[in-house]
């Protein structure tokens, strides 16, 4: 049974995390996804966050709230980012990027470390996610929040892609890692069903090879800039998306 102290410091992560998110609803694109069911299952995330974190690394302030909020609304940006009117060159790929994460499709996520941004995707969407963990304890903490924040949606696998052995039957990849951006294309690629949607998160700093994902099969790139409060800070960020091209194998 927990101490006292344990049980108020899983309320004071709650109201900090609640109180976090709900300041977002300011903007009318994150307001839509930022519902009370979703709030309340990024609680029982937050709380979780913070318990296995101080046992195992699973990211680099896992329990400060504010933190994890900034985490929790980076991830949620697929979702944010809506078709403008009248329309931009790139709405389509906008819509594409909108419709890739309703009822009956299916994401992969992998290195998916702490849940960011697959489980929170999975928590705020209809799709149905994989997410793929090569390290066990990050693994069986992925398993055992889901199933505490009830999300039927999740399959959790524990073990590290081989791009080769992957049969195409995902709608679009995504990943929030920071490892080499060539093994994202390959799995992604290989993962995609034709004009799948494979959408990789990163701080503008970071190089792409756009030739590496030219040569993967994945074309139509297109960059996104968002900036998101992270603490006294303001954080830039980006997210990028390709399109698997259809003749490709």
């Amino acid at each position: 049974m927990p101490d006292r102290r344990e049980v108020a410091g899983r309320c004071g992560v709650e109201a900090h995390v609640r109180a976090a998110l709900e300041s977002y609803r300011s903007d009318p694109a994150l307001a839509a996804v930022l519902t009370e069911p979703f709030i309340r299952r990024m609680e029982i995330f937050s709380v979780a966050l913070a318990l296995w974190g101080a046992k195992i690394n699973l990211t680099s302030h896992p329990q400060d709230p504010a933190e994890t909020a900034f985490h929790i609304i980076d991830s949620l940006m697929p979702l944010a980012l809506r078709p403008k009117h009248p329309p931009l060159p790139d709405s389509d790929t906008l819509q594409a990027l909108s419709d890739a994460f309703t009822a009956g499709k299916r994401i992969l996520d992998f290195g998916s470390g702490a849940g960011f941004p697959g489980l929170v995707l999975a928590s705020a969407c209809d799709a149905r996610f994989t997410l793929v963990e090569a390290r066990r304890k990050r693994a069986s903490f992925l398993t055992v929040v889901a199933a505490e924040m009830a999300l039927d949606n999740v399959e959790i696998l524990a073990t590290r892609l081989i791009a080769a052995t992957i049969v195409p039957s995902f709608n679009a990849v995504v990943s929030r890692a920071s490892g080499p951006a060539s093994e994202f294309y390959d799995i992604a690629s290989h993962a995609l069903l034709p004009r799948g949607l494979a959408i990789l998160y990163s701080g503008p700093s970071q190089r792409l090879d756009l030739a590496a994902a030219k040569k993967a099969g994945l074309g139509t790139y297109r960059r996104y800039r968002y900036s998101l409060r992270r603490g006294g800070a303001v954080a830039d960020r980006t997210l990028s998306t390709w399109h698997k091209t259809e003749k490709h194998p």
